[in-house]
């Protein structure tokens, strides 16, 4: 096949990761990519690009970066992000402990993690003072479309079921989060996440499901989590999250 690459200049401002997504969908669309490839460059990217806006940018809208992508061949693609933050290397960050029981979990920091396991190459150099880090993916199918989130409530005088669909990303977590912790402060203290409609979750998404869970443990409720659809329930998994929220296995 001929070179192909596409470069996109962005703001530090988190409003352009649909401007991210959309770029990886339609630079897909003539690969040989599924759509849990799609899915993971999607994910990769909103962590990568998410990570230099908020820290290394500390949301600084007048600065810009750039995202690439590159098609090393039909079945495989590279993406590479420069910016010129101050330098920082996050492939040198510890090892996330995947194991931990949900009282020992952090909130956050499994970007880098997700990252790690999501793709066959990460690499990370400073070069004329800018931050690349690169990834590469091999991809295998033909792929499927994304969608923005929407959540249907259900309650009872002290449950509550939350049916998700679409995508919760660094976008649409906010939103759940407030209901989440709205439904709390009412006096909810079980909750269920029903994720068969969820095509997609990053680690915003995960963060609001961990506080979620602590929140609920805490005041002697739960939170449970149904119907994992294949490509949320391998971030579960590679998260360390299936054992972690309880999450029961397929019947």
């Amino acid at each position: 096949m001929s070179a192909k690459s596409q470069t996109l200049t962005i703001a530090a401002d988190l409003a352009e990761l649909a401007r991210v997504m959309q770029m990886i969908d339609e630079f897909c669309a003539g690969m040989a990519a599924s759509a849990a490839d799609v899915s993971a460059l999607h994910l990769a990217l909103e962590e990568i690009v998410t990570n230099v806006i908020t820290h290394g940018y500390q949301s600084d809208t007048s600065r810009s970066f750039t995202v690439r992508l590159e098609a090393i061949s039909a079945d495989r693609i590279r993406a590479v992000v420069t910016d010129d933050a101050p330098a920082y290397n996050p492939l040198a960050r510890p090892e996330v402990n995947t194991t931990l029981a949900l009282e020992a979990r952090p909130v956050g920091g499994l970007g880098v993690h997700l990252v790690k396991k999501l793709m066959d190459v990460c690499l990370y150099e400073q070069r004329d003072g800018k931050n690349l880090f690169s990834i590469e993916r091999r991809f295998s199918r033909a792929a499927g479309a994304a969608a923005s989130m929407s959540i249907a409530t259900s309650r009872l005088a002290s449950s509550a079921t939350l049916a998700l669909s679409g995508r919760l990303d660094g976008l649409s977590s906010p939103e759940l989060e407030q209901q989440v912790m709205a439904l709390i402060a009412s006096g909810v203290r079980a909750v269920t996440f029903d994720l068969s409609g969820l095509d997609y979750v990053s680690s915003a998404g995960l963060r609001v499901f961990i506080i979620a869970a602590k929140k609920l443990k805490s005041s002697g409720g739960s939170a449970r989590f149904t119907s994992l659809t294949p490509v949320v329930h391998d971030v579960f998994h590679i998260s360390g999250l299936l054992t972690a929220l309880g999450v029961a296995p397929p019947a």
